[in-house]
């Protein structure tokens, strides 16, 4: 009866190991670091974030280099990912980087370490806190803004 009972968790438990053990699909998370890291050597530490947006990924990731955050454009074209354009974003002690091509993104990071929302032309960013280091705001628009559309609120 104990070796039934035995098994009948064992086997399981070997087969769950086993199938993923086995298994070789890269996640969409690796394949994003593989296109970062291979691609002309880009400026790569670590991705913080991605969306999805249309044809596009946008990746924010931390620059090896310097103290900021890097944005990325990855075009997907029929299932195949392929590098559009990476562009040096707002340094972690504070900045804004408002991006208008491929899309348009606005990556904020306010010099005061007191803000509770920003807004750009009147509407919420999405914030990320990645880390007590490394934390900002995202928000896609149909324009870029100039710095008196962007409300920083305590």
């Amino acid at each position: 009866m104990r070796n039934i009972r035995l098994v009948s968790i064992a086997f399981p438990l070997i087969l769950i190991i086993f199938l993923v053990g086995c298994s070789k699909e890269i996640s969409f998370e690796d394949e994003i670091v593989k296109i970062l890291e291979s691609d002309e050597g880009k400026d790569y530490e670590r991705v913080i974030d991605y969306d999805i947006r249309g044809d596009y990924i946008v990746v924010i990731y931390k620059s090896k280099k310097n103290q900021q955050l890097n944005i990325g454009f990855i075009k997907m074209n029929d299932g195949k990912l392929n590098w559009e354009v990476g562009i040096g974003g707002p340094e972690l002690i504070g900045g804004d980087a408002f991006i208008s091509d491929p899309l348009y993104v606005n990556v904020m990071i306010p010099n005061e370490s007191n803000i509770k929302h920003v807004k750009v032309f009147g509407e919420y960013a999405k914030q990320v806190k990645y880390s007590n280091e490394i934390k900002y705001w995202i928000l896609y628009t149909n324009k870029s803004p100039n710095s008196l559309d962007v409300e920083y609120i305590k």
